[in-house]
């Protein structure tokens, strides 16, 4: 079916209920209950005294009249039409006319030229009232999981009707479970020839799919579970289908594996970037995942895509039938996948090659070969269990000037940064600020603090701080010494400073890092680190400090995968090379300083004489 054009359908009945009371996306969902009703009464699929033509004979109130008894139809049809008469009253006399024109499409045939999601989605999913699946992502799941042409497909927290309406023409069975009453979903089901059965229950807690006290499995899942969503122990404590093998995962953790628990094939979920990384309890829902081989693709989904959030997220394509060793991942965020649609709004192209790369469906092979490092990439998943299980797309589809910078240290010699320091923990917040008798003050070095040449300068904040007598180690750990690192490890993340020699003792007046950062302290003491500081520093040692970085909002980085960053091994010839480099930086920023003052002070100086 064609889809030039098929707002415009909704547009014509919804316009002539523009004047009523009812706002933009009411109207608009009034609009479309209207013209899938009177498809319905042309096809005889409703009782005779409740179809269109014969509630016209009434006028407004007929109308009314008619919509509250199909809305207490059973099955999808109650579910459809559940709030029409509410709007229909609130419309006034302004429903005659829309009830018409819709009665006037639809036995024109509106329904054989426009697909009904067309019709319906195009003006509403610019509603920010309520998350939608834009279109486009939505086709693009369905296609990744029909390649194995699926019976059945189980559609948790489907509240849009966009999968409903992107499965309009697909001969397969859906189950829809919905934690609150949507119309979309049951008013899409009534174009479909396939059966569709909409169960509204909460899908985590009360899963409904469920047969002889065994959970159904269905061939294929398609879903955007909440996201970030907290969820009580007591959920996978209280499970009795054994849903969850990570119990203590996040919400975000326990979705996914309920998704996995109900589907034996392909699995197309959306989840937020925050899942896809760190060490946390979802770190071992990945491992699980990455074990068993599921996990088929992962495609990073640019921001502005959804019309309420912009919270970065991607889209997991898992497989349980058929598992796999390797694991595709797509940067869905490069110009070459989006097109802007406003300031703030974007769309998807080139999906075609998505969907090449993802499941090889052989359609148009030449797009794989557009699909060079900088936009996808094909990783073992051996080596992603060894990178703390990270999904997160930019780890393994890397920038042309991340490959340059790879390709520079490959001809170098390296060393993992944990084997030559140690990466010490800043003073937890609960012992800063403190108002205790044994609390003294002391300097604390922010991101702020750290120059972009020479050594730190004395901090300008002073905290209290006290030291927790359960703190492992040496309690003077804590406090800076001469030619530490301070690495900032969230925020400004990849900022680094040096401690001058200089810098006061342990005790009051000390310096210690910010809460944002860790000390990078020398294993052996013989051993200076200020020439790695410096390396660091540079253009080259920042791009590798970029390429650990993660975060859905925040920067960051993984304290263990610092630990294993790979840096130059610096020579003791090197060393003393860039020590005097540094200290030449030094020396010139002190003298900078200086000179700003003078000038600072010049016209003060005038001022002074002047006016003796």
């Amino acid at each position: 079916m064609s889809n030039d054009h098929a707002g415009q359908v909704l547009l014509q009945v919804q316009d002539l209920l523009r004047k009523s009371p009812l706002g933009s996306r009411e109207s608009g969902l009034l609009a479309f209950q209207l013209l899938t009703w009177a498809q319905l009464s042309t096809q005889n699929r409703v009782a005779a005294d409740t179809t269109i033509d014969a509630a016209l004979a009434f006028g407004a109130s007929g109308i009314v009249e008619a919509l509250a008894r199909l809305a207490l139809v059973d099955g999808p049809i109650g579910q459809a039409f559940g709030d029409a008469p509410r709007y229909a009253q609130v419309s006034g006399d302004y429903i005659v006319a829309a009830a018409t024109a819709a009665k006037r499409l639809a036995e024109g045939g509106i329904f054989e030229r426009f697909s009904a999601a067309d019709v319906a989605i195009v003006p509403l999913q610019d509603s920010s009232d309520f998350f939608t699946v834009p279109c486009e992502v939505a086709h693009l799941m369905v296609r990744l999981i029909s390649n194995d042409v699926p019976r059945s497909v189980y559609c948790p927290w489907e509240s849009s009707g966009q999968f409903v309406g992107n499965m309009l023409d697909r001969d397969a069975r859906l189950y829809v479970e919905a934690p609150y009453q949507a119309p979309m979903p049951a008013l899409l089901s009534l174009f479909r020839s396939s059966p569709t059965e909409i169960v509204l229950t909460d899908p985590l807690r009360s899963p409904s799919a469920v047969k002889g006290g065994h959970l159904e499995k269905f061939d294929a899942a398609l879903s955007v579970p909440p996201w970030n969503m907290s969820a009580n122990e007591d959920v996978a404590l209280t499970d009795l289908y054994g849903r969850f093998p990570i119990q203590k995962a996040t919400g975000n953790g326990l979705h996914v594996q309920h998704i996995v628990a109900q589907t034996e094939g392909k699995a197309a979920v959306i989840v937020p970037n925050s899942f896809l990384f760190g060490p946390g309890r979802d770190r071992e829902v990945r491992e699980y995942l990455l074990g068993k081989g599921w996990v088929k693709a992962v495609i990073a989904l640019p921001a502005g895509l959804f019309n309420s959030t912009s919270m970065p997220s991607a889209l997991l394509l898992l497989d349980t039938r058929e598992s796999s060793r390797d694991v595709n991942f797509v940067d869905a965020t490069q110009p070459y996948f989006t097109k802007a649609l406003t300031k703030s709004r974007t769309t998807l192209k080139n999906t075609d090659a998505i969907l090449e790369y993802c499941i090889g469906s052989g359609e148009k092979p030449s797009l794989v070969d557009e699909l060079d490092g900088t936009l996808a990439a094909r990783i073992d998943g051996g080596a992603i269990l060894a990178n703390d299980a990270s999904l997160q797309v930019d780890r393994y589809v890397i920038a042309s000037e991340q490959r340059a910078m790879q390709a520079a240290l490959s001809s170098m010699h390296t060393v993992e940064l944990g084997d030559i320091v140690n990466v010490l923990n800043p003073i937890p917040n609960k012992d800063r600020g403190a108002d205790s008798p044994t609390a003294f003050e002391v300097y604390e070095v922010g991101a702020a603090d750290l120059p972009s040449v020479g050594y730190i300068r004395t901090p300008e904040r002073k905290i209290h701080v006290k030291l927790s007598t359960r703190r492992s180690g040496n309690s003077d750990d804590v406090f800076l010494r001469p030619y530490d690192l301070v690495l900032v490890v969230k925020g400004s993340t990849g900022k680094i400073g040096i401690v001058p020699a200089n810098v006061p003792p342990p005790g009051p007046g000390a310096w210690i890092a910010g809460q944002s950062a860790v000390v990078l302290r020398a294993t052996n003491r013989e051993v200076d680190l200020r020439g790695l500081g410096l390396w660091l520093r540079s253009k080259l040692g920042q791009q590798l400090l970029d390429s650990i970085k993660s975060g859905a909002t925040i920067p960051m980085m993984s304290i263990a995968t610092l630990r294993r960053l790979k840096v130059i091994a610096m020579i003791p010839a090197w060393t003393e090379l860039a020590i005097e480099v540094l200290e030449e930086e030094d020396d010139l920023q002190h003298q900078i300083e200086v000179l700003q003052d003078q000038q600072a002070s010049i016209a003060e100086q005038l001022w002074n004489e002047l006016l003796k």
